[in-house]
């Protein structure tokens, strides 16, 4: 019989992650603040339910009645995970595998080395504190696998956006680094995780090239043969103060994991393969 996953957080990465399940014979279920954007989705046969920290699933006994697999994708809100909070009692008593993708942000900057899976958490920011703690519940209740992931890019989430609709920005600050991953490799770490499971595992979700975000955002405007933009101090900037606490990051994150015990290898190791593969699904240009 067809395997059944629910997806709490269709958006950037829970979307495509379904339909490579759906591919693969899975069912697929998942939330979605509003219903509007996923109609092709629920026309193949996806059940789709509006849920929101404020707004929790009308029926959730229901909704994850028979279900195989549980991931979430939602970002802790107000320092607390909005999932647990709407329906922890419920899920307390699952069975099934359970995934939580999380952020590198757990992590403390390592200027002169990287930060592995067993990397102890020491997070500097508000949010990195509140993914640990959402890390802790679900692993605590489920010995759920916790996937943290660098920055996401993809196709529509990427450097090329910007500098199409003329609103990028290279923001320098001495040794800022950071690294990211390509929301296919994301989905298909997620998947063969699902397939070897192993209770508690923690899995980075990083490629092998950490750079500058000047460094991206030049090859890219390079691709689409565009003069990338003139440079700003991090004082010119006049960021908010989540948009400044990317841009001081030191952090560099490797995977001990998705190599020796997934027996992957990233498809988009870099960013320069990542940008490539990009350009050519969205045409080009």
């Amino acid at each position: 019989m067809a395997r059944t996953i629910f997806i709490f957080g269709l958006g950037f990465v829970g979307r495509r992650l379904g339909h490579r399940l759906a591919a693969a014979g899975w069912r697929v279920r998942g939330t979605t603040r509003t219903l509007s954007g996923l109609a092709a989705e629920a026309a193949a046969g996806w059940q789709i339910h509006e849920f929101a920290d404020d707004r929790p699933l009308a029926d959730a006994k229901a909704a994850l009645d028979g279900v195989d697999a549980i991931l979430t994708t939602i970002t802790a809100i107000g320092g607390s995970d909005p999932v647990l909070d709407a329906h922890g009692e419920l899920i307390a008593g699952f069975g099934g595998w359970t995934g939580y993708v999380s952020a590198t942000s757990v992590y403390p900057d390592r200027p002169d080395g990287f930060c592995y899976e067993d990397t102890p958490t020491d997070p500097a920011t508000a949010r990195g504190r509140a993914r640990v703690a959402a890390e802790s519940r679900w692993q605590d209740m489920l010995g759920t696998e916790i996937f943290r992931a660098a920055g996401i890019y993809g196709p529509g989430r990427s450097p090329f956006d910007a500098l199409r609709d003329g609103t990028a920005r290279i923001i320098e600050h001495r040794g800022q680094v950071f690294n990211r991953i390509h929301v296919e490799d994301i989905c298909r770490i997620i998947e063969a995780a699902m397939e070897t499971p192993r209770r508690g595992r923690i899995v980075n979700l990083a490629d092998n090239k950490p750079a500058a975000q000047g460094d991206v955002v030049r090859h890219a405007a390079g691709l689409l043969g565009v003069e990338p933009p003139q440079p700003q101090s991090l004082e010119e900037a006049n960021l908010s103060p989540m948009a400044r606490s990317f841009y001081v990051s030191r952090r560099k994150v490797a995977s001990k994991v998705i190599g020796p015990e997934l027996g992957l290898d990233l498809l988009y190791p870099d960013y320069e393969s990542g940008l490539a593969a990009i350009l050519a699904e969205e045409g080009g240009d």
